[in-house]
């Protein structure tokens, strides 16, 4: 029995290991593919309002739709096998969602194919959830999955910088050529992530907890029903702007590709470097301490980026970086305090469902909060009563009424030092 209990304590170091080089490779495919499909949408001349809905509406459907892997996962008896499967049929969709784009020029299939691909992205995160909720040990959580996070972010910066970089040199000449070679590079690094994958130990079907079905209504779940709450909620606020950023960029502060890919990577730099140090922070003084200070600064950007607008046009990228840079920072923080602090609520138990239940809500919420900002930047409502005349562009009522809901929420969720979520 001792012998068994460290082959697999030996497995399990392994796996950890092995587990930060597939992020890697998974980080190589989202910066070359996810991190550009809104530069993608903006290339196809879809309207702010197309991309809102291109951009958030398949994270819905996928929200729903990934439930379904528990079912899944409960019929094959293997996280294992049911990733590596959904990573291939991720590796197929990415190219035909180039090729749907490109040739079929129809905004409602092509927002079929996309709804398609987030299902299946979606649908690998609550097996991965619980099947690293086995492998991790509590206590070593924050600096683990900070470590890991480190990692998985230099990856993310290169393959971005690189698939910027080769959008640029196509710019002016073939850009959809440039947006084929980053998507081929992105299918050959999900291929390598599925590889790694399958390389890692997994536990018994039987050994971790998992329901087939479960209530959040039931009362030994109060704690993660108010933290899933919060956390759809808070996305919702986010949403609202999030996703017509690079819109703003492009449109209204007039960067070009390689200007976004140095402010999408550069920004992320200070982020990237923090992890760590919140991984420690996480460990010491706790999820709620981070999650509470995190959030109160995450407030307040829309108003910061509202202000870059009227800048002398020299000032607005290297400002635009300095918010984006601490936007990272303070995102990065409050997303490890986030994990983990789901970790803590699970307690190894019904992973699975109860992951799914946050990926669901926070999806709705995102959808429901995106859609809202893509309404706001189509009415005429604020400009033809005269409102605000200093705001010139719609997209400044997107991000007002954005930092309004982003404080409504920290106060209603984090204003005490002792949370509920």
């Amino acid at each position: 029995m001792q012998d068994k209990k460290k082959r697999q304590t030996s497995l399990i170091r392994s796996s950890l290991k092995t587990s930060t080089i597939e992020g890697s490779w998974w980080a190589v495919m989202y910066g070359m593919v996810e991190t550009y499909f809104g530069a993608f949408f903006e290339l196809l001349k879809y309207t702010s309002f197309e991309i809102s809905i291109l951009t958030t509406f398949p994270i819905f459907v996928g929200s729903v739709a990934q439930n379904l892997s528990n079912k899944i996962y409960h019929y094959l008896q293997s996280r294992k096998s049911l990733l590596v499967i959904l990573k291939l049929l991720q590796s197929l969709l990415i190219p035909t969602i180039y090729l749907v784009g490109l040739w079929l020029n129809n905004f409602f299939i092509f927002l079929v194919f996309i709804c398609i691909y987030f299902v299946i992205a979606l649908s690998q995160m609550s097996p991965w959830t619980s099947w690293m909720g086995y492998l991790v040990p509590g206590r070593l959580r924050g600096r683990y999955f900070g470590n890991r996070s480190q990692i998985i972010r230099i990856a993310t910066l290169i393959s971005s910088l690189l698939a910027g970089t080769i959008l640029h040199s196509y710019e002016k000449t073939e850009p959809i050529i440039g947006f084929g070679i980053i998507f081929f590079i992105g299918v050959i690094a999900n291929l390598g992530s599925a590889y790694f994958l399958h390389s890692q130990y997994e536990p018994d079907y039987r050994v971790i907890e998992e329901d087939v079905k479960v209530s959040l209504e039931e009362k030994k779940f109060k704690l993660i029903k108010n933290f899933i709450s919060y956390d759809s909620i808070s996305e919702f606020s986010y949403s609202i702007s999030g996703p017509l950023m690079i819109v703003y960029w492009i449109r209204e502060l007039g960067f070009n590709y390689l200007e976004i890919a140095l402010l999408i990577n550069v920004s992320q730099i200070l982020g990237l470097f923090s992890m760590r140090y919140w991984g420690r922070k996480v460990d010491k003084i706790g999820t709620y301490s981070i999650i509470r200070l995190c959030s109160s600064f995450i407030s307040i950007f829309p108003i910061f980026w509202i202000i870059i607008y009227f800048l002398p046009i020299q000032f607005k990228l290297p400002s635009s970086i300095i918010i984006a840079s601490l936007a990272s920072l303070f995102f990065s923080g409050r997303a490890l305090a986030m994990d983990n602090r789901m970790y803590e609520h699970m307690n190894g138990k019904n992973m699975i469902q109860l992951t799914s239940k946050r990926i669901f809500y926070r999806g709705l919420f995102i959808f429901l909060g995106a859609l809202l900002g893509g309404i706001i930047s189509k009415t005429e409502l604020f400009l033809s009563l005269g409102i605000f005349d200093k705001f010139v562009i719609k997209l400044h009522f997107v991000f007002l009424f954005s930092f309004i809901i982003r404080a409504f929420v920290w106060i209603k969720f984090l204003r005490i030092r002792e949370g509920s979520i």
